[in-house]
């Protein structure tokens, strides 16, 4: 059983949903039948009376819009000019090739009376070898070793190793 003031609540609840609905479906009828009022527009230019003048053609803004709009320089594109027939085709040089780094490391020096070895390993893979000079270490002749660097050959390329990083003087 409910209560006596819930369902009074409940009912004046009830009765004020119902008015408001009513009050919104009028609004809405009232408007859906209302007439609109045309309007007429009429560009200015040609048909104006004010003495002013008509649009312009957009083959008066060629200049303008030739040029780029987000450069600085504001130039127009000019196309480069096509290679004349006259002008054999001359075959085009080879670039020279890109030195590339082995990845070659130092990882030791042994110096003694008898014997200069050095410790060769590629950054790619840290197992190496001790080499001498006049060896061989992944297609590089070592040259000459001393107490902190080894210097390999390649052809007519030639790697210095160090085995300590320079000093930055400050």
């Amino acid at each position: 059983m409910i209560p006596p003031l819930t369902a009074a609540g409940l009912l004046a609840l009830t009765a004020v949903n119902a008015w408001l609905l009513t009050v919104l479906l009028q609004d809405h009828v009232s408007q859906a039948q209302a007439p609109v009022a045309k309007s007429e527009w009429r560009p200015k230019g040609a048909g104006s009376t004010l003495g002013m003048p008509g649009p312009k053609p957009l083959t008066v803004y060629g200049s303008i819009l030739a040029q780029p709009i987000f450069f600085k320089s504001r130039q127009p594109f000019v196309p480069p000019p096509p290679p004349s027939p006259l002008t054999p085709n001359a075959p085009v040089p080879a670039p020279a090739p890109v030195a590339v780094d082995p990845g070659l490391v130092l990882g030791g020096v042994i110096i003694a009376p008898d014997v200069k070895k050095a410790y060769l390993f590629s950054k790619a893979d840290s197992r190496g070898t001790w080499v001498s000079e006049g060896e061989s270490f992944m297609g590089w002749t070592v040259q000459s070793i001393d107490a902190a660097s080894a210097q390999l050959l390649q052809a007519t390329r030639t790697l210095d190793l160090q085995l300590y990083p320079p000093r930055s003087r400050p």
